[in-house]
């Protein structure tokens, strides 16, 4: 669990450790850096950025995580936003072995 003072916004890093694959939920803008350099530190590679709705309170960072690292962004179809993946009920964001 990740945390950005400006927003009060929580961002979560979901890792395998066995393959290195990683998922990071709510990035947000202004913490990208952070966040790049903590994935170079623990050796993983970004799968996903996703968000768990529009944000309000914060400009996300997964356009600039995706730039960065080539990773897929996601976040629910219901929300209407843009993304690589739009997700609906029942739907799975898989990596490593989860």
């Amino acid at each position: 669990q990740l945390f950005e003072a400006s927003s009060c916004t929580y961002t979560y890093l979901l890792a395998d450790a066995g393959t290195g694959d990683a998922v990071l939920i709510d990035p947000v803008l202004e913490t990208v850096p952070r966040d790049l350099r903590l994935l170079r530190e623990l050796g993983l590679t970004l799968r996903y950025a996703a968000n768990t709705h529009c944000h309000a309170d914060h400009v996300t960072g997964s356009g600039a995580l995706c730039r960065a690292l080539g990773c897929d962004s996601a976040i629910s179809r219901a929300s209407g936003a843009r993304a690589d993946l739009r997700l609906g009920e029942g739907d799975e964001l898989r990596f490593g072995a989860f």
